[in-house]
């Protein structure tokens, strides 16, 4: 092989790693934007086949948002009716403060509130957020 040759070929080794690199520090970028920020996920739990369900308030919008929510349990399976199911609401921080969150037990029939539960949540410079008050019994 001759010089030329083998300074090609070393030219494209080099090429490929600085590739290799920079799509692992844009992945990383990506995954540190999108998952870097600790979220705050609150449970709630309704029986189902009763007219009620939870409806969330942020007191204030522009410090934390909410992301999703999703079931974690149901126990309505194989024919039952009326059992438990656990929902989990997932808030991310947007901003340093604080704020509420305020969880409304509705009775979606009547369009009646029938309790409260009000969390207080603190959002840090690194936009993670967590739970300061629960809600007083």
């Amino acid at each position: 092989m001759s010089f030329s040759k083998k300074v090609i070929i070393d030219n494209k080794i080099v090429i490929l790693l600085l590739v290799i690199i920079l799509i692992g520090g844009i992945y990383m970028i990506i995954k540190h934007i999108d998952n870097g920020h600790k979220k705050l996920e609150i449970t709630r739990q309704i029986n189902a086949g009763i007219p009620f369900r939870w409806e969330y308030e942020i007191e204030d919008p522009t410090v934390v948002e909410f992301v999703k929510s999703y079931v974690i349990e149901n126990d309505n399976k194989g024919g039952k009716v009326g059992g438990k199911i656990s929902t989990n609401y997932v808030f991310k921080g947007l901003k340093k403060g604080s704020t509420k969150i305020k969880f409304n037990y509705v009775h979606f029939t009547e369009n009646k509130v029938d309790s409260t539960d009000e969390f207080t949540v603190k959002v840090d410079d690194n936009l993670n957020i967590s739970i300061v008050a629960l809600p007083q019994e």
